[in-house]
């Protein structure tokens, strides 16, 4: 009965031994343990936002053309699977398929494509910052995010893009209250 107790005790401190060193997140996931998830563990994105356009969003916010535009669609499965089609199509080569900026052309890119997920529930997200920075995107801001402005895309799929975006990736990192967000 000792021998049991001195093996049972020596596999609880490897045990203990084993998740201080590499994390909890190693043996039980992230979910479980978000303090230290582990050298193993997959890490969470960091949200990336362009440098430039944030400087120049808060000193001049959104341009005339595009200052306080909001969404005049009601969301509806159709709105948003429309969405989701021209997200998938126009913009998860860079952004990723969950919109964590990871997508397949990503590591190509002068400057890493926003994390989505991570900055929709930002205040500085409103519907007009969204259709201005589809609408433009980043040549003036040294990204190489193209410009989806017609003839390209019309206003109403860029609304699409932007209501399942909001569907799919608001409130990943962080839950945004969606109330009033796509008033008519």
């Amino acid at each position: 009965m000792f021998k049991c107790a001195i093996a049972g005790a020596g596999g609880a401190a490897l045990v203990i031994a084993l998740t201080l060193t590499l994390g909890c997140g190693s043996f039980l996931g992230p979910g479980i343990c978000r303090g230290w998830p582990g050298v193993f563990a997959e890490r969470a994105s960091e949200t990336v936002k362009s440098a430039a356009r944030h400087a120049y969003f808060r000193r001049e916010g959104v341009p005339a053309a595009y200052r306080g535009k909001r969404n005049p669609y009601q969301p509806s499965i159709a709105l948003v699977l429309a969405g989701a089609d021209l997200y998938d199509l126009r913009c998860a080569i860079c952004h990723g398929p969950m919109g964590l900026g990871n997508g397949q052309a990503s590591g190509q890119l002068r400057q890493r494509p926003a994390d989505l997920a991570g900055s929709l529930s930002s205040p500085d997200a409103a519907d007009d910052f969204l259709l201005w920075t589809i609408s433009e995107g980043g040549r003036r801001f040294g990204t190489d995010m193209p410009s989806f402005k017609e003839p390209d895309l019309s206003d109403r799929e860029i609304w699409e893009i932007v209501t399942y975006m909001r569907a799919a990736f608001e409130g990943h990192e962080a839950r945004a209250d969606m109330t009033g967000v796509n008033r008519p």
